[in-house]
């Protein structure tokens, strides 16, 4: 079997499997060939940050034009993009390699780093039609609207609010929470075998909820796994509701099969899981 090259961009987080080195490796298990390219640099270790570095806008630059001359790219995952300007030079060349482009927008970091500034967002919005799909955390989602989202029901006016900014289609990745705002006290996200985790589709017309059980363990890099299954789905021609079927069972089952490691977080657990076959 061949691999698929894709180009993947974002963060290079030290002493852990976040950022671009989760990319690396749910890419290669997807049957894809990650080239990667680093936005920025967080220091971290043990779930803590201490450091975050923007990539100069000139590297990135020079890292964007070898990018241009690569032939047989198949498809464009961006994570953590650092600076405005950044933003603005990679969403800019994503624009013209190709092929489906997946946009994991990412404004905080899971340890609460910022690695997005207000105007970075803003620069991002402007640019969110080059993205066929958006993903976004809960958190990211609330920095980008500007409004709580406690309930299933303001995710809901999150994604809205996301597509009427220029989104073709975009997922919030609620975690488990109430259906309802009204809710909260007898309804917290559950299903008959217990709390559920919820991802949130909209596509200007639909919505669509994709849910599976909440399991304990918590590794880096679960999100890396479910843009990079979508981005394979949609390189396989799969309409994008179909890709985000795989894209969840892909994550879910990351976390499922997570790996100890002795003394740090977990990681994925990235069994070969290529996407199925493109419908006909």
């Amino acid at each position: 079997m061949s691999l698929t090259p894709v180009a993947v961009l974002g963060a290079l987080y030290t002493a852990t499997e976040r950022g671009l080195a989760a990319d690396v490796l749910a890419a290669r298990a997807l049957g894809l060939a990650p080239l990667p390219l680093c936005t920025s640099i967080v220091v971290a270790s043990g779930g803590r940050v201490t450091d975050v570095t923007e990539v100069p806008v000139d590297t990135v630059m020079a890292q964007l034009e070898h990018l241009e001359h690569v032939e047989g790219i198949r498809g464009v995952k961006i994570g953590i993009l650092g600076s405005p300007k950044t933003a603005i030079a990679v969403l800019d060349v994503a624009d013209q390699i190709g092929g489906p482009v997946v946009l994991d927008l990412v404004a905080s970091g899971p340890s609460g780093e910022t690695v997005l500034s207000a105007r970075g967002i803003d620069a991002v919005a402007e640019r969110l039609a080059v993205a066929d799909l958006v993903t976004l955390s809960r958190a990211d989602a609330e920095l980008v609207t500007g409004g709580e989202i406690a309930s299933l029901d303001d995710a809901q006016v999150a994604a809205q609010r996301i597509h009427n900014r220029g989104a073709r289609a975009v997922v919030v990745r609620c975690g488990s929470m109430p259906y309802r705002f009204y809710d909260a006290a007898d309804d917290p996200g559950q299903g008959t075998d217990g709390p559920l985790w919820a991802d949130l589709y909209y596509d200007g017309e639909d919505f669509a909820l994709y849910e599976a059980p909440l399991l304990d363990a918590q590794p880096d890099g679960a999100s890396s796994a479910f843009a990079l299954a979508a981005l394979a789905g949609l390189i396989g021609g799969r309409p994008v509701e179909e890709a985000l079927q795989h894209a969840k069972r892909v994550a879910t089952d990351a976390v499922r099969h997570a790996l100890p490691v002795e003394g740090m977080a977990e990681r994925i657990g990235l069994p070969a899981a290529p996407p199925p076959p493109a419908s006909a």
